[in-house]
This record gives structure tokens, sequence and C-alpha cells, in this order.
């Protein structure tokens, strides 16, 4: 294991510990000024909280980078399950923290950091399982990034989801509790709106080039992978079809989206399980 990795992980776990603890406490305060109708700003823990979560970020991503690159033999890439579940959760909180900065989400980033932490700690202690090196100078390097891609964003908007169904059961209800700080439900939706687009684009595209690389899927044991995957992309554009189409959204979206999101997850994290540890 890279010496850089456990240094970087261990400092990457407090920041992420620091800035959950503050959003934490920044957003119970909001939640008491809201109920006692008291005036004027909160406190400007939130931004602190932000900047430890960047540091955090930076953090992980130089231990995930660690994992991922070999220099042995030769300059490759280790796309081992636990490295591409940190990077895709360091996507996940990168961009989420943006987001939050346009619209006042920042209880998403509570659903977020827990999941970086977690997977980045199962990177530092957990032994990676037997993969396939792939050369840094290789043609699917491009394909192996859109995947990334397409299921951080995925993952970002099924996040967003799982917030929109708890607004969902709230709507009759007083809005008390760190849900009533959400934005609005429209401002919730268009959002998820646009990082499900955003994803099903980056997955269309890796499906795209992906066929280029599949000369022969049953001895490269793809089979399962390609299947779940491409039925996934198929409720995904289902969805999406009916959004345009006939204003599905609500509850309905997010059915539909955690469907598509769990085959997705069954067909990529699933298939990597076996290959790397039970095969």
């Amino acid at each position: 294991m890279n010496n850089i990795i456990l240094p970087a992980s261990g400092l990457a776990l407090v920041l992420y510990a620091v800035a959950f603890a503050l959003l934490w406490r920044h957003l119970n305060t909001r939640l008491h000024q809201a109920g006692d109708n008291i005036s004027g700003a909160p406190p400007s823990v939130s931004g602190i909280a932000l900047v430890a979560a960047a540091l955090g970020l930076i953090c992980q991503f130089l231990a995930t980078v660690s994992a991922l690159i070999q220099n042995e033999p030769v300059m490759s890439l280790n796309l081992s399950l636990l490295a591409v579940s940190s990077l895709v959760t360091c996507v996940i909180v990168g961009v989420t923290a943006i987001s939050t900065l346009r619209v006042r989400a920042d209880n998403l980033m509570l659903l977020c950091l827990p999941l970086a932490a977690i997977s980045l700690g199962a990177l530092s202690l957990i032994p990676a399982g037997n993969t396939q090196p792939i050369a840094l100078d290789s043609a699917q390097i491009g394909h192996i990034l859109l995947s990334i891609s397409a299921y951080a964003a995925l993952m970002t908007a099924a996040l967003q989801s799982v917030l929109i169904a708890l607004q969902e059961r709230r709507l009759r209800t007083p809005q008390t509790g760190l849900i009533g700080l959400l934005p609005p439900m429209e401002s919730m939706e268009n959002l998820f709106i646009t990082m499900l687009w955003l994803g099903v684009g980056l997955l269309t595209l890796s499906i795209g080039t992906g066929i280029f690389f599949l000369q022969d899927m049953f001895d490269q044991r793809l089979v399962h992978h390609t299947v779940l995957t491409s039925m996934s992309w198929m409720v995904y554009v289902g969805f999406l079809t009916g959004h345009h189409l006939f204003g599905w959204r609500g509850v309905t979206g997010v059915r539909w989206n955690l469907a598509a999101f769990a085959l997705l997850l069954l067909g990529y994290l699933g298939s990597k399980f076996v290959l790397e540890y039970l095969l």
C-alpha cells in the first residue's frame, strides 16, 4: 500500500468529522431560530464546514489517486472496487458542495460526508481484491472516466431523491426538523432533474464507448454488468420521457430513479465484488 494512503485518509476522516459536526450544529441553530421566529442571519458555521469538507475532499482525493495509480512494473490504473468507490464519493462530495452554493441544500451534505467517510475507511483498512491493471495510455481510459462520472452523477441524484421523498411525506404536516430547512420542493426537483439528465447523458456515452471494448463479452465476464447497466439506462430514459411528456415528478420520480440506480449499483458494484473477492 502506498505510504500516503493512511495519513491522507486519517486526516480526511478527521476533517469530514469536523465538517459534519459543524454542519449539524449550524442546521440545528437554524432550526431553533425558525421555531422561535428569531430574525437575523444564523451563525456562519456552514461556510467553515464547507471549508473543512473541501480540505477533507483534497486529502481523500490524494489517497484515492495513490490507490488507483501503480508505478510498477509500468504506470497503470488499478480499478479496484474500493478505489473506484472512493473516487465516486469524491465526485459526489465535490458536486454537492458546489450545488449548495446555489441552492441551500446543506442537509444533502449530511448524507454525502458519512458516505465518503465509509468508502475512504474501507479503502484504507480492507485489502484490495484481484484486479487487472490498465495501462494509462490505453484507449479504455476515456470509457472508464465516463463510467465513473456517470455513477457519481446518478448516485448524487439518488441521494437527492431520498430527500425529495422525505419532503413529499411532510407536505401535509408542519415542516419541522432538518427536512423543513431544505429548499422549496420545486428547487430540489429542478436540481434533481438536472443531475439526472447529466448522469444519463454520461451513462449513454459510457455505454456507447463500451461497445468498442466488448469484443468477447463472455471471456471478459461482463455479461451481467452489461445487461444490468442497459436495463438501468432504459429505466432512466423511461422516467425522463415520462417527465417530459406527462410531467412525472415527486414520488413517481423517486421510485423510478431508485429502481434504476439499484440496477446500476448491482451491475457495477455487484459484478466487481464477485470478480475481485469471490472468483
